[in-house]
């Protein structure tokens, strides 16, 4: 899925930005996913453009489209992963078989932070940034917050770490004072029509 224009500013904003944590945030579901791919993609590119943007080409571009760049994690509750077209993995699967009778989290589990915590602290496969990617952060309960405020914090390495909100007052104070904002913009009517257009 391409990404909408009203995305672009974003975009070029939060590949300059020098953080190691940014909060993505908007009033309602402008695309918040489909930025932090692109954002992804962009810090993880091999022979990104002039402006920064992922080539599409290389072969950093073509794991993450893959689903298999080892460098890139994504937390997202079991609850929504259907509905932004993931795949489940292998370590999913395997808890899934587990608690078939129970329902699909609504939550991102303290587990899966200290898993993704583990995984930050390890050497970059490719030899550049890592990306950690939580969404919305609001899944996030309290233990699974406290859990990441040392990380956001004092990152590892290259560790990138990017929050996604539709509102992020409801986060802790001290997760969102470690984070830069990025605010996306709502589109014009006839911009989010055109480009629903465009997505058939």
């Amino acid at each position: 899925m391409s990404l909408p224009a009203w995305l672009d500013e974003p975009l070029t904003r939060g590949i300059t930005l020098r953080g190691h944590a940014l909060l993505v945030h908007a009033g309602g579901d402008v695309g918040q996913f489909a930025y932090t791919q692109a954002l992804a993609a962009a810090w993880l590119c091999e022979a990104p453009t002039p402006d920064g943007r992922a080539c599409g080409q290389c072969t950093s571009c073509r794991l993450l489209d893959s689903g298999t760049h080892s460098d890139y994690r994504l937390l997202v509750p079991d609850a929504l992963r259907a509905s932004l077209g993931l795949d489940w993995g292998e370590e999913e699967a395997a808890a899934e078989d587990k608690a078939s009778k129970a329902k699909p989290s609504k939550e991102i589990r303290i587990d899966a932070i200290r898993a993704a915590l583990d995984w930050a602290h390890g050497t970059s496969a490719r030899g550049r940034a890592k990306v950690l990617v939580l969404h919305p952060a609001e899944a996030l309960n309290m233990v699974a917050a406290n859990a990441l405020l040392k990380t956001l914090e004092e990152p590892p390495g290259l560790l990138r770490i990017v929050l996604t909100a539709h509102d992020p007052e409801v986060l802790l104070p001290t997760v969102r004072s470690r984070c830069q904002r990025v605010t996306l913009p709502i589109p014009a009517r006839d911009a989010a029509l055109a480009w629903l257009a465009q997505q058939g």
